[in-house]
């Protein structure tokens, strides 16, 4: 039965397969672009249109897997259903002269995403993650998940536009048919998602998990995760902790844990929000405290080593560090409030008012100079006079009552500088205990 969508071509002999391209009417082949496993791309030319393109095609071995076939086909009406500025589209499919299966796309001449190291460039970064999140939020609103989204999928135009391409292995909700047993896994070990490598039945978090390992490959230059087996990659995506950024880096790190997440429930809803989320990353902004910091890293190391005692470690330095911080941070702050709180003090008619209420006897001894010899007779008195020294301070307000508050406000913060050791007795228990 022949397939509606590749439809044979009659055989003609001036353009039958020579062994080193296929036999196309009207095309003229140049040169192999790459290969896979089941086909491979050349660049030709449209000799109608005299513009180059790039011609997808079975390899002979393809025609024999019934499954193949009809993935590849599948690719092609996938593509075809698929109108957006950052997904390559098709121009034309069929069948060669030797009933090879093929599909005819532009030819984005400025190769793929592979090729170009953007660890410097965070600004281009984010513009090639922009145009993949909008692509793929089209895609997932019709339905198709990508299932294979890394760099080498990933390809520029004369413009230097980037485009996703190779939808081989997507699935779409309204095909019935599955191309993909279950507890089989398809798609890029480096990239997959922990529920795509056990087999399990994907949706777009997938692709999106996907989208955060290639903005940590993009970041930092490499994988999150190497293995030299599949089951290895595939068990460090499910098990393993999210490696840290470098510290230049580290304002996309909350960025890349929620893409990452083990758990598809844990990461962003959709490429709309992950979107979001990308643009509100900037360089510096994203600065957290001591405690917080040292947290994150503290239980990096627990996931990683499995030795409780070295995270706790980590969390005490890391409260001790956030409470000396803490502590710096705070008599500058009372201060402040209590310069506001005197500045704006009571109307100047009923300080008078107050005055005589309170100094009448303490300003008699005042004015008779000659009681010096007082604070020799204080030691005596000094059990029986505590409150000599509050009446002191009624005093100063002649002068400037802003500078009677500040003394206070230093003073305040006790508290906060008891936890220091009260955290480094907690810590001395804990591990003495172990």
């Amino acid at each position: 039965m022949q397939d509606p969508l590749f439809p044979a071509h009659p055989t003609r002999t001036h353009d039958v397969d020579d062994g080193q391209f296929p036999g196309i009417p009207g095309y003229r082949f140049e040169r192999r672009l790459g290969s896979g496993g089941m086909a491979t791309v050349y660049l030709a030319i449209q000799e109608s249109l005299d513009r180059p393109v790039a011609i997808k095609v079975t390899e002979r071995h393809a025609l024999q897997d019934e499954t193949s076939k009809q993935r590849f086909e599948n690719e092609a009406r996938t593509i075809a259903k698929l109108s957006h500025t950052g997904i390559v589209g098709i121009h034309e499919v069929g069948r060669t002269n030797d009933g090879r299966m093929y599909y005819i796309m532009p030819h984005l001449a400025n190769g793929d995403l592979s090729q170009r190291d953007l660890r410097d460039d965070e600004t281009q970064i984010k513009d090639v993650l922009r145009v993949l999140l909008q692509a793929l939020g089209y895609a997932h609103v019709q339905g198709i998940v990508h299932r294979d989204v890394k760099e080498e999928n990933v390809l520029f135009d004369a413009q230097d536009r980037p485009h996703l391409t190779d939808f081989g292995i997507a699935t779409s909700k309204r095909d019935t048919s599955r191309l993909t047993s279950a507890g089989l896994s398809v798609g890029s070990s480096g990239y997959m998602a922990p529920e795509q490598a056990r087999g399990e039945e994907v949706d777009g978090r997938a692709d999106l998990y996907s989208v955060g390992v290639l903005a940590y490959s993009l970041l930092t230059g490499d994988l999150p995760f190497r293995s030299p087996d599949a089951l290895g990659l595939a068990l460090m995506h499910a098990n393993d902790a999210i490696p840290r950024l470098p510290a230049d880096k580290r304002h996309w790190q909350s960025f890349i844990d929620r893409a990452m997440a083990k758990s598809p429930a844990q990461r962003f809803g959709s490429a709309e929000q992950m979107l979001q989320a990308l643009e509100k990353i900037q360089r510096g902004d994203d600065r957290v405290s001591p405690f917080l910091a040292f947290r994150t890293w503290g239980e990096a190391l627990r996931q990683r080593s499995g030795k409780r005692d070295l995270a706790l470690l980590a969390l005490a330095i890391g409260l001790l560090i956030a409470t000396g911080w803490y502590a710096t941070r705070e008599p500058a702050t009372e201060t402040t409030v209590a310069d506001a709180s005197t500045a704006p003090t009571t109307p100047p008619t009923e300080q008078p008012a107050e005055a005589p209420a309170k100094t009448p006897p303490a300003k008699a001894p005042a004015a008779t100079r000659p009681a010096p010899a007082k604070p020799a007779s204080e030691p005596e008195q000094a059990p029986d006079e505590p409150a000599s020294e509050p009446e002191q301070e009624p005093a100063p307000p002649d002068d400037k009552p802003g500078q009677g508050s500040k003394k206070p406000a230093r003073g305040k913060p006790s508290e906060v500088r008891q936890l220091p050791q009260k955290l480094k007795n907690w810590a001395s228990r804990t591990f003495r205990r172990r």
